[in-house]
């Protein structure tokens, strides 16, 4: 019976490639149509907050449109023409300064002694090569030399090579230029054309777009539309914003190199290489250095000495480095919901799948990528690879550290979310699903023993580190909320406040029993703690003790509650043994059974142990705890 249904995985997975290689085949060969669909559609997710602006203020669709179109096309000529001005103004100061270029120039070739070497030693090859290849007339007066051959007469097996050279002509030059200029002034008018469609009628191009993809799911649909095209907006917004600071710093930081170093000449147009820097860095990875090209040249070039070019290349490396490293990975990442791997990933496979413009366009791109795999259960692949959402959760990460044999890496975890949330919800939703994790793989077989003994004194030592860190967040908590109250103000938001702990003067005495192996000793070291932290006087024993040293610990410790500590896969019939021993030597004894992790009907578990009808099953450490407290209220009431 598994046969099919095995098929049936391989054959949707083939269907799933096939249909993986058929669009990319077709992005690829349809690229000179889609490309400026989809910057088209790039452009309409910047422009749409401002055309809705717009029509918020009272102004009709049709005139939001071309007004925020108009304003577009008209900020990119005045760009355009300003640093279009600003190189010929450049270029036309460039031969004023040709005697500093080339003294660099030479002191560069004089202090390239390995690249001189070479070209010497290039130049006396070529020298012996030409000496060896000279005709025979040199040859000394007297001697006889043998008659050159004569040439070959053209035949019909010889013909003579006849190259056809075109005329050019005014037209041709014409026809060569207008087809080098018109293509990207077509792609650009065709841009701007879609642009004021998508604008004008957005709303009916989505309801197209769910009619066409959605098959009836309209709400799941709707949800991925918005979801899309919000996080390519936050991207955008983002990015210009980061793009806009760095520009700006670029401008102030010329402008300081050329106070400082230029020796009486200032650094020209910082404001014109800051707004190139701002626009050429929307195209990833490559963008900087364009624009970082024209100051760097302009320092060599331009000043005397090579303190300016030098601190030019500083000021741009510790940018970028600053940028690129600790800021763009988090602020993106955020706002796009994909990891910095993913974003390079996609950067390298739409250049390669459309060019420049696929770079420019690769981070959007794959937005949608990732909310397609998000809503489409065929592709969920794709969140998974591109996404920054981790794909396992705590507990497994946890678990995959131990079992690698990484315990610094695990408690490291452990300690994140101990930061994010209380301590004995990192153990009942983290360590105790590891452990039970653990137990189910050493059960199967899957781990043997060395590995299982790992993963147990690991957690022993994690736990200790972790009830530490919890004491001390206890004392800075308190110590912070004392100081407020003293000052009479309001408390800091931050960790909740921990649950009341018992009076100081009542004492409850709590026996926490492992029913039969370590990994149930280990979770009543949990909760030991956790009952400590609280007030309780609680108190544990190994596993290598017999049933009847623990029944008679009961007495010896006079304990007021037990609770019975049991792991699967073997749970129930420890748990029912050890329960029955203490129910026949303390008939009354206030009990509790911990079932850690149990799944299932908690009723039929606790026929199954039958030790007593008032004996509650738990499954967590929050459930254990709540029935000991609900235990220890006639205790406390009592004295």
């Amino acid at each position: 019976m598994a046969q099919p249904v095995e098929l049936g995985n391989k054959g949707s997975r083939f269907i799933v490639l096939a249909s993986t290689f058929l669009v990319i085949a077709g992005l690829y060969f349809s690229r000179e149509v889609l490309i400026p669909l989809a910057v088209a559609i790039l452009l309409s997710f910047v422009l749409t907050p401002l055309v809705s602006w717009l029509e918020r203020v009272g102004l009709p669709r049709p005139a939001s449109v071309l007004i925020v179109v108009l304003i577009g096309v008209g900020l990119l000529a005045i760009i355009g023409y300003v640093v279009g001005r600003q190189f010929v103004s450049v270029m036309d100061q460039l031969p004023n300064y040709q005697g500093e270029l080339r003294t660099k120039l030479a002191n560069i070739r004089s202090h390239g002694h390995f690249f001189k070497k070479l070209e010497n030693e290039a130049q006396s090859l070529s020298a012996d090569a030409g000496a060896a290849t000279k005709p025979a007339a040199t040859a000394p007066a007297g001697t006889q030399t043998a008659p050159r051959p004569p040439a070959t007469q053209p035949s019909d097996e010889n013909p003579l090579p006849v190259r056809i050279v075109e005329q050019s002509t005014s037209l041709t030059a014409v026809s060569n230029y207008a087809g080098t200029f018109l293509g990207p002034l077509a792609d650009a008018g065709l841009v701007l054309v879609l642009v004021i469609f998508m604008l004008y009628g957005r709303e009916d191009l989505r309801d197209r777009m769910i009619r066409l993809v959605g098959h009836g799911r309209l709400n799941l649909t709707t949800k991925a539309l918005d979801e899309a095209g919000s996080r390519i907006s936050r991207y955008l917004g983002a990015l210009a914003i980061v793009n806009t600071c760095y520009g700006i710093c670029v401008s102030l930081g010329l402008w300081g190199i050329g106070h400082l170093f230029g020796e009486g000449h200032t650094f020209p147009n910082v404001l014109v290489w800051g707004l190139l820097v701002v626009l050429f860095r929307f195209v990833p990875y490559i963008g900087i250095f364009i624009a970082a090209a024209f100051p760097l040249l302009l320092s060599f070039a331009l000043f005397p000495g090579s303190a300016v070019f030098f601190a030019t290349i500083a000021l741009f490396a510790v940018l970028e480095v600053t940028v690129s490293q600790f800021i763009e990975p988090y602020w993106y990442g955020a706002s796009t919901g994909m990891s910095a791997l993913a974003v390079l990933i996609a950067a390298v496979f739409w250049t390669w799948l459309w060019g420049p413009a696929g770079l420019l366009l690769s981070t959007p791109l794959t937005v949608c990528l990732v909310v397609i795999g998000k809503y489409v259960p065929q592709l969920q692949f794709l969140d998974i690879l591109l996404g920054d959402e981790p794909v396992l959760p705590p507990h497994m990460r946890v678990y995959q550290r131990l079992i690698a044999g990484d315990e610094d890496e695990a408690q490291e975890l452990l300690e994140a979310e101990h930061k994010e949330r209380p301590l004995l919800e990192v153990y009942d939703e983290v360590l105790v699903p590891a452990l039970a994790l653990a137990e189910l793989d050493h059960h199967r077989g899957s781990l043997d023993g060395e590995q299982i003994a790992f993963v147990r004194q690991s957690m022993r030592g994690i736990i200790e580190e972790l009830g530490e860190q919890e004491r001390q967040m206890r004392l800075t908590d308190a110590a912070a909320r004392t100081e407020e109250q003293a000052k009479d103000q309001p408390a800091a938001p931050g960790r909740p406040p921990p649950r009341s702990s018992l009076p100081k003067d009542c004492v409850v005495n709590v026996l926490l029993l492992p029913a039969k192996n370590e990994s149930d000793e280990i979770v009543c070291l949990m909760l030991l703690q956790v009952l400590e932290l609280r007030g309780y006087c609680a108190i544990t024993t190994g596993v290598d003790s017999l049933a009847s040293e623990m029944v008679e610990l009961i007495e010896s410790r006079k304990a007021d509650l037990v609770c019975v500590s049991a792991m699967p896969p073997a749970a129930v019939a420890h748990a029912r043994y050890l329960c029955k021993r203490v129910h026949l030597r303390f008939p009354d004894m206030r009990m509790v059974v911990g079932l850690w992790t149990a799944k299932g009907d908690l009723r039929k578990a606790k026929l199954r142990i039958a030790c007593a009808e008032s004996v509650p099953v738990v499954t967590t450490l929050a459930q254990a705890e709540h029935e000991i407290d609900q235990m220890a209220q006639p205790i406390l009431v009592t004295g």
